[in-house]
């Protein structure tokens, strides 16, 4: 999302949260097809690296992890990277199995422990401890 300020610049704002993925994954392009970098993921889109020749508007179908293909567009181009927003978003428990079973790890701040997903890692964590 694209915010005016006061002073006439445009600022980048995050519409969701994203999570760090460094995961290989497949993808298609028209008759291309191949391994893409998957780089972050929200329940509504993508960034991927290395996909060559895409423009904004154009459709590609991404083969995400135990899912069916998802086809989304391409709405942001930067370098090799891209932005995709799903046709239709991922649903919050897809997207949360995904984030416990392939997200990148990372030390996590007292932030990231309030939201919903890292509550859900502390369960699973405290749950595999021996008691």
């Amino acid at each position: 999302m694209l915010l005016n300020t006061i002073d006439d610049t445009v600022v980048y704002v995050p519409r969701a949260e994203r999570i760090s993925f460094d995961l290989l994954v497949r993808y298609r392009f028209g008759e291309d097809r191949g391994p893409t970098l998957l780089k972050n993921l929200t329940c509504g889109g993508a960034r991927v690296e290395g996909i060559e020749g895409l423009r904004c508007g154009d459709k590609v179908t991404l083969c995400l992890p135990s899912l069916a293909p998802k086809d989304a567009t391409v709405v942001w181009l930067m370098g090799q990277s891209a932005g995709l927003e799903f046709d239709r978003p991922l649903h919050p428990d897809i997207f949360e199995e995904l984030v416990l079973r392939h997200a990148s790890q990372r030390e996590r701040s007292e932030t990231d422990r309030l939201t919903q997903i890292n509550n859900r890692y502390d369960r699973e964590e405290s749950e595999n401890l021996p008691h």
